[in-house]
């Protein structure tokens, strides 16, 4: 198994306090929360994979203050962020319901999360970034994860078809190939394939700004949930998220 390639956020200077900024993700803020907000549970536990800077789970955590957020990201730069975030958000209203986050690499075989235990996993900007048997891994981690009835919303680029939406797509993924001819733009039709073979069914796959494309997945059954998680991926994972 290579190493696995952490990439890079395009950020402003952190704060004072350690917070770290990425204008994409402040960009597709208000977007993803149009989708959060038609599928979301009353309460219940959420997790965001690469969670990146944090500034999505600290907005996301104050938007569904009786859900409980779990953040994580492999880089520790990005996990001393994602907390600074956390305590910013209790220093201005007392929020608590962002736990400090976690280290999680998706190609690792066992998840640091409980099996069925979780009602809302979050991904956002991954997908074309790592490789397709990456991705798998990702459906099958989230479908253990999920308890009956939870979602899962994947947010990015993708090709409709087999084609790119614009000519910027067309040239992002190539200069991504040009990274790892394991990695690029993934088909939303072959998507939602790979996760109605982890008993999640797609409830929507809405058109968001900037040629992107969200997908709220529903988790049917409990079988995978209760299934050792023992796929071992032989490619590195690429954790980049904005």
């Amino acid at each position: 198994m290579r190493p696995i390639y952490t990439g890079t956020i395009k950020t402003t200077p952190p704060e004072a306090d350690g917070r770290l900024n990425a204008p994409a993700a402040a960009r597709n803020l208000e977007p993803i929360l149009a989708v959060l907000t038609d599928y979301m549970p009353q309460a219940g536990h959420a997790v965001e994979i690469a969670s990146g800077t944090g500034q999505h789970c600290a907005a996301f955590a104050a938007a569904f203050p009786n859900v409980q957020w779990q953040p994580t990201d492999v880089v520790p730069e990005r996990l001393a962020s994602i907390d600074a975030w956390a305590e910013a958000a209790r220093a201005r209203n007392g929020a608590s319901n962002m736990a400090p986050a976690i280290p999680l690499n998706v190609e690792q075989p066992e998840w640091p999360l409980a099996a069925g235990s979780i009602n809302v996993v979050i991904l956002v900007n991954l997908l074309h970034l790592i490789s397709d048997t990456a991705a798998e891994a990702v459906f099958l981690g989230v479908s253990r994860l999920l308890a009956p009835g939870g979602r899962f919303f994947v947010y990015g680029p993708f090709l409709r078809e087999g084609k790119f939406a614009s000519e910027s797509d067309a040239s992002f993924h190539a200069s991504l190939r040009q990274q790892d001819q394991d990695i690029g733009y993934k088909d939303a039709d072959d998507v939602a394939n790979i996760a109605a073979r982890y008993d999640l069914a797609v409830l929507e796959r809405r058109n968001m700004p900037a040629n992107n494309l969200m997908f709220a997945f529903k988790k049917l059954s409990t079988h995978i949930s209760h299934m050792r998680f023992s796929l071992a991926v032989p490619r590195g994972v690429i954790i980049f998220p904005y």
